[in-house]
């Protein structure tokens, strides 16, 4: 009998682990899963789902992971909810001289 293929492809073992970096996260706040819900809004069973991968956070929710990250890190939240740059600079309110 053939050995069975991996089913795991070159992207998907190259995408990155977001359930670890919502562990992680949540272990630089040195909070629980149900801290980590209260503060975004959701429930500490979606935290659980969310950390171990068995569902994805909807963008709403990784925006937030964003805020509450450290600045190094909200790059990856936000990326993660499809969120550019480009979109956060439109958005942003502009000062009296036109510069940020």
């Amino acid at each position: 009998m053939a050995p069975r293929p991996d089913k795991t492809s070159a992207h998907e073992s190259s995408k990155p682990n977001l359930g670890k970096r919502i562990i992680a996260l949540r272990a630089s706040l040195k909070i629980s899963q149900l801290e980590l819900g209260k503060r975004v809004g959701a429930s500490a069973m979606s935290i659980s789902r969310w950390e171990s991968d068995s569902k994805r956070p909807p963008a709403n929710y990784l925006i937030k992971f964003g805020l509450l990250s450290a600045p190094d890190e909200c790059w990856f939240f936000w990326g993660q909810a499809g969120l550019t740059l480009a979109d956060v600079m439109r958005v942003m309110p502009r000062s009296k001289g036109g510069r940020l």
